[in-house]
């Protein structure tokens, strides 16, 4: 990959050029070779612009080509370069996935809404709702409760389920990376509060528990590890709880019931 260590702007011009020849997997693979590289022979890289632009146009094409884990790596990858030099950039990319991944979940839905005809098509409450984070998805009915038919089933299973497990894997990927950044924890909270309104407009009941189980670790976590406050302030309210601040110890419970 020559110059594309020492110049990212060259590897940027010619993603560029592969997705205007409709290669865009192998524009994927080469912006994410350079995010993975460590500098051409250099320690560590040096955080830029060209960077950022670099992890925009790589996480659309994760989202385009529904390459969940590869986003998720391209994120750490971006978090080790920038947290330090540019954490406002960090910010800047992973609210430009979510909004991204929130808009094509919602443009799938409505999809599926209207070759169905029927308003509020969502994935089913109940446990034999399919495990978004299982392997074995492609025999599996997202719709299996509906009373349709199976040709429709399979047709709105594959519509709408790449979008709903995209934008799940998204909302876990973000929490973990930010769980011990305390310099976006505003965005951490934003972002606990959007996955459990995912979970309950979608109906996942197995991934609010898991959700709840990952966000009870990351505060435990906190209060464990982190030189915060176990107890409330004078006004009962948590001081120092990151991204919990304002709640009782009691309303937090709660809310991960």
């Amino acid at each position: 990959m020559p110059n594309y260590y020492h110049k990212p702007e060259n590897a940027l011009r010619r993603a560029a050029e592969l997705q205007g020849i409709k290669q865009p997997e192998a524009a994927l693979a080469l912006l994410h070779e350079v995010l993975a590289s460590r500098g051409g022979g250099r320690s560590h890289k040096t955080w830029s612009t060209t960077y950022e632009k670099i992890m925009i146009v790589y996480l659309d094409l994760c989202l385009a080509l529904t390459k969940s884990r590869e986003a998720k790596d391209g994120l750490h990858q971006y978090r080790n370069l920038s947290q330090q030099q540019a954490p406002g950039s960090l910010e800047k990319v992973i609210r430009h996935l979510i909004t991204s991944a929130e808009k094509k979940c919602a443009e799938a839905k409505a999809k599926s809404e209207k070759r169905t005809g029927v308003e509020g098509v969502d994935a089913p409450l109940g446990d034999d709702a399919e495990d978004m984070e299982s392997s074995a998805t492609s025999q599996s009915i997202l719709f299996s409760t509906m009373n349709i038919d199976p040709e429709q089933t399979q047709r709105e299973t594959s519509l709408l389920l790449p979008s709903l497990k995209f934008l799940w894997e998204t909302y876990r990927t973000v929490l973990d990376i930010l769980r011990s950044n305390s310099k976006l924890e505003h965005l951490y909270h934003g972002t606990a509060v959007s996955a459990l309104g995912f979970c309950r407009s979608y109906k996942r009941r197995t991934e609010f528990r898991r959700l709840c189980e990952m966000l009870r670790q990351h505060l435990g976590n906190l209060q464990k590890y982190g030189n915060v406050p176990s107890t409330p302030g004078g006004d009962g309210k948590n001081k120092g709880l990151r991204g919990w601040e304002g709640w009782t110890t009691e309303s937090i419970e709660l809310h991960l019931q």
